[in-house]
This record gives C-alpha cells, sequence and structure tokens, in this order.
C-alpha cells in the first residue's frame, strides 16, 4: 500500500489551542465564488502552492492575533504507478493529480463530463483539468461515475487569493490514516469530516 501527504491548516481563538478540532470545510483563502467539493474533505497537496498558503496563515495569525495550527496528514492511494493515469488504473493507483499525472484520455473524459454539467445549468465551458476550475463542486458528480467512484482521493490546481495552489480532496474517508496526523504545535486531535453535512459547532466539542 502507498501513501501520499497532505497538509492542512485552522486557526483558533483563545490562549490555548483545543483540544480537538475537525477540519471540514476549510479556508484556504479561496477566491470568492470558489466551490469545494461536498462528499470529501479538501486538503493542501505539493510543496510551492502550499507553502505561500502556509506562509499567508501564519502572516494573518500574527495580524489577527488568532492562534493557527499545522498538520500532516497521510492517505492510502493503493499501488502507485509512476506512470500517467489511465481511465483503467484507478482501481490500482486510486489517487489522481490533475492535469499532470493524468493521460489525454482522462483529461478528455473529465472535460467532456465537465461541460456537460456546465450546459445543464447554462454556464460557460471551461478548460478543466487542464485549467483551474471554481466549480470544484463538480467533483462529486465526476467521483459518483465509474471508474472515478474507485478513486481514494484527486488533486487540483486552485487560483487562490495568494496564487496558484494545488488542493486534494479525499473521497474515501476510511484512506486517511488519522493515528498518524502529526500537528504542529502538538496538543491538537485533528477529526476529518465531509461537508456535505452541516460541519460541526467546534464549541460543541
Amino acid at each position: 500500500m502507498s501513501v501520499i501527504g497532505a497538509k492542512t491548516f485552522f486557526f483558533f481563538e483563545g490562549d490555548s489551542q483545543p483540544d480537538t478540532h475537525i477540519i471540514c470545510r476549510p479556508d484556504y483563502f479561496q477566491q470568492d465564488g470558489f466551490r469545494l467539493p461536498a462528499s470529501g474533505v479538501t486538503l493542501l497537496y505539493g510543496h510551492k502552492g502550499p507553502g505561500s498558503l502556509i506562509g499567508a496563515a501564519v502572516r494573518q495569525s500574527a495580524s489577527s492575533g488568532a492562534g493557527v495550527c499545522f498538520a500532516d496528514v497521510k492517505i492510502d492511494i493503493g499501488e502507485w504507478d509512476a506512470n500517467k493515469q489511465k481511465l483503467d488504473n484507478f482501481g490500482h493507483c486510486r489517487f489522481l493529480n490533475l492535469p499532470q499525472r493524468a493521460n489525454r484520455e482522462v483529461l478528455d473524459d473529465i472535460n467532456q463530463h465537465w461541460n456537460r454539467w456546465l450546459d445543464e445549468e447554462g454556464a460557460p465551458n471551461e478548460d478543466f483539468p487542464r485549467k483551474a476550475s471554481n466549480r470544484m463542486d463538480l467533483l462529486d458528480k465526476l467521483v459518483a461515475l465509474p471508474p472515478y467512484n474507485e478513486l481514494n482521493a484527486i488533486a487540483y490546481d486552485v487560483q487562490t487569493r495568494f496564487g496558484a495552489a494545488k488542493f486534494l480532496t479525499v473521497f474515501n474517508m476510511d484512506a486517511i490514516r488519522t493515528d498518524e496526523t502529526t500537528v504542529i504545535p502538538p496538543g491538537t486531535n485533528v477529526m476529518f469530516q465531509t461537508p456535505g453535512a452541516e460541519c460541526p459547532d467546534m464549541a460543541s466539542l
């Protein structure tokens, strides 16, 4: 079983960090109009993009007085394949990194689905996944279709308020190795929940 790493961060009020925090509907400095998928939990993937957002989180913490925590998260992805992903390989390598690690067949297939759904809404067509989209909620429709329903996670490019970043949405919650999540500073137990249902009131934890 292969594993990939992702990151997240969250803010908290008061002098001490919470005993428990649930990552459900994160704020990674998304632009206005950006829609996250509702059937998975979204994290940050890669180096350059997450690095700039983590820097922005540190600056916001310093300017607002709110505390900030960072977490490293491990996700099972099945059998790693160094080649570009093909439609018939999702049952083995259950991670799709768009657009860099997908072949043309996958890119074209996703784009056809994407623009069909946008057409049904009367919205303009897009060049996703080759170019970033604000309508990442459409991934909920994609992962309901075979063979995409075999994927544990999908990574994709996003334009945030602080430039380009790579988001990763985990659709198979069982793939998250919660017991291996590392929080900095230590002291908070991080849990994960899809935002399809209302996110919990943290004050009640």
